[in-house]
């Protein structure tokens, strides 16, 4: 019965770390929202609960992208995450669809300002299970 347990405790931990990636940064289609890419930045960072009473998180990448390219990327070749990290990468093999979002100067909750910079760009995610896991920010 222990083993079990232990087993059904990893299997959480892993969908807990990919529920978090897909709240966090996936948005596809992306959401449509009046005015500013900023006014974006503002809003999904709030919808999205990355903003606390005590903390306005300094950068978040959301990715405009299906779900299935998103896997897929856990199928590329895996390469070193840097120098000092035992962790290994993935890296999307074409420029996908984001929206960074960086707070302005002395953003202070519960209203963080944010700026938007909308790109394509290549992405790194570390992978969990074949899922991606965890977002490498630029």
């Amino acid at each position: 019965m222990e083993i079990l347990s232990l087993l059904l405790l990893l299997d959480l931990t892993s969908f807990s770390q990919a529920l978090d990636f897909w709240t966090s940064h996936v948005d596809n289609p992306k959401t449509r929202i009046s005015g500013s890419s900023h006014h974006y930045c503002n809003v999904m960072m709030k919808q999205r609960g990355l903003i606390t009473r005590s903390h306005c998180m300094p950068v978040n990448t959301f990715i405009h992208e299906t779900n299935s390219t998103l896997i897929n990327i856990c199928a590329t070749p895996s390469v070193s995450c840097g120098r000092l990290s035992l962790e290994r990468c993935n890296k999307s093999s074409q420029s996908l669809k984001v929206t960074y979002c960086y707070t302005k100067s002395f953003a202070r909750p519960p209203d963080c300002g944010y700026r938007a910079k909308i790109d394509f760009a290549i992405i790194g995610v570390i992978c969990v299970e074949g899922q991606p896991a965890y977002l490498l920010q630029p």
